[in-house]
């Protein structure tokens, strides 16, 4: 109730929501108009290193690391 009192607005996300055969163009369109920063977003790390890359997320340094085979 306090937050309510001061005017905030809690909104959920459910993750799935959105239609990937739309969503998923649309974001590869924004990307190819330099809209949508996908190279600065994502980190790639061998999968040796994945120590390395769980501490990058947990340290800020990266956004999304991803782990490659």
């Amino acid at each position: 109730m306090g937050l309510l009192a001061k005017g905030v607005r809690v909104h959920g996300v459910i993750e799935g929501d959105s239609d990937p055969g739309r969503f998923v163009p649309e974001l590869v369109a924004l990307y190819r108009r330099g809209l949508f920063p996908l190279d600065r977003l994502v980190t790639t790390f061998p999968f040796e290193e994945i120590g390395r890359a769980a501490a990058a997320m947990r340290d800020g340094s990266v956004v999304e690391p991803v782990l490659t085979f």
